[in-house]
């Protein structure tokens, strides 16, 4: 009875463990100093996520990964979709536009998506939209309008799994961009994490010098600007 009991135990420590491990946020860490710093954007849609990324002539061009039959062709049946997680099927690649933030920042707020910003250097956003419109062009036949998400969709060379999936696709993209992913990624369950600037030594008098609380400056927006300091 003891065994059995010790063995019930370990089981329900394991099992939250896992369950509290799953749930947890995935952490975005951006680059603490990069070069000509751009802001870029995560769209949280709940269970998958998207990157958006601004072009040089202040377009922003939004891209997203995910399966063929149930995200571009909305062929959203439980047949599509247990084979969506559980087998290898066609991936797809989606992209769109908007003119401008506020374009972007109202469509967002439409479709009750969630954003997460964060800066990283001109030279890398460059790079990675460069290497998405070549992928995205390279089977342009296949191409299709989504009228329910408004993205444009292509078939994409690389297979959709439960082991990549749109959050897999959006790690490796932020992971071009010089930041670091840190936690499980299954679902759509980003936070953005910035490391603390260091702060220049006080002066020995500083300690019996009293200073005022900080108060934190807030205003209202329509970015959910979720970051763990």
């Amino acid at each position: 009875m003891g065994l059995y009991r010790t063995a019930k135990l370990a089981s329900l420590i394991i099992t939250s463990i896992l369950l509290v491990w799953m749930l947890s946020p995935t952490t975005i860490v951006p680059p603490t100093a990069p070069v000509e710093a751009i802001t870029i954007y995560v769209t949280d849609y709940g269970w998958h996520s998207r990157l958006v990324l601004p072009s040089r002539n202040g377009i922003l061009i939004q891209y997203a990964y995910g399966d063929w039959n149930y995200f571009a062709l909305n062929q959203q049946d439980l047949i599509n979709g247990l084979a969506a997680l559980f087998l290898p099927t066609q991936g797809t690649l989606g992209r769109r536009t908007f003119s401008n933030t506020a374009q972007f920042e109202q469509i967002m707020e439409r479709e009750n998506a969630s954003i997460l910003s964060l800066k990283v250097g001109q030279a890398h956003v460059t790079r990675l939209l460069k290497l998405l419109d070549k992928r995205f062009n390279r089977h342009l036949e296949t191409r299709i309008e989504n009228s329910q998400t408004g993205l444009t969709f292509v078939q994409d060379n690389q297979d959709y799994t439960l082991l990549h999936n749109s959050n897999h696709e959006l790690a490796a993209w932020l992971q071009d961009l010089d930041c670091q992913i840190h936690g499980l990624i299954i679902w759509a369950n980003f936070r953005v994490k910035t490391k603390p600037k260091t702060q220049s030594p006080k002066p020995p008098f500083a300690s019996a010098l009293v200073s005022p609380p900080d108060i934190a400056a807030t205003s209202p927006g329509r970015c959910d600007q979720r970051f763990l300091e």
